[in-house]
């Protein structure tokens, strides 16, 4: 299955890596599950496949998955019993590596900023904001030594964690932090891609005003409480 299109660069990224193993195969679907992040993906262009697969291998034990499809993934939120869920677009930078000149000076997290990240990011677990800064994956940015946000890549490899602490917020930051996020992704050779929740026009906008693709459909993240 050719996964060079924007729905598909999660399952590029993983295998390319090296940390995705593949469930099952086929011209039309790939199933495969990343070991850092415990994510199984699906992505299909035949829904009975699809469908198939989710059921030989989908149970009370899968704490995260993605489907590529949305009706898909809607009925496999339902059918397995997730909790939590997002049905998002799909963004991917395809440009030349931007330029980040600015005031922004950045520096790569470590543990001793732990305490400050889970204090100003409940978006994620304490526990996997733990594991994204172990990898060396979160930058923060500081302005005359003034620590303004942060940015980051998940664990499957998508942008995201932008914050913005609100005495800063509207001068440009995020959009500086993210550029220095983009071309850190594209020195290593991946192709930067991010998922947007539907209905958050703020970051939609962002993404465009920053040279990004949005995908022309929606996929579905699913969960269960850690």
């Amino acid at each position: 299955m050719d996964l060079t299109g924007i729905d598909y660069l999660g399952l590029d990224r993983v295998l390319r890596r090296g940390t995705g193993e593949i469930v099952e195969q086929s011209e039309k679907m790939l199933f495969i599950r990343d070991s850092v992040s415990g994510a199984y993906m699906l992505a299909c262009e035949d829904a009975a496949e699809g469908r198939a697969v989710l059921a030989r291998h989908v149970d009370e034990k899968t704490d995260l998955l993605m489907v590529s499809d949305l009706s898909l993934g809607r009925e496999a939120l339902q059918r397995y019993g997730f909790a939590g869920s997002i049905e998002c677009f799909q963004a991917a930078y395809y440009g030349l590596v931007p330029e980040t000149g600015s005031s922004l000076q950045v520096r790569t997290a470590d543990e001793n900023d732990l305490d400050l990240l889970v204090r100003s990011y409940d978006h994620l677990s304490p526990e996997e904001l733990a594991l994204i800064v172990k990898r060396r994956k979160l930058l923060l940015g500081y302005v005359s030594g003034e620590l303004v946000g942060f940015v980051g890549e998940h664990l499957e490899g998508s942008l995201g964690l932008l914050h913005v602490f609100p005495p800063y917020r509207r001068r440009g930051y995020g959009e500086a932090l993210e550029k220095i996020m983009i071309a850190e992704t594209m020195r290593e050779g991946f192709v930067p891609f991010g998922q947007i929740v539907k209905d958050n026009a703020a970051s939609l906008l962002l993404q465009r005003k920053l040279g990004m693709t949005i995908s022309d459909r929606l996929s579905v993240w699913m969960w269960r409480p850690a």
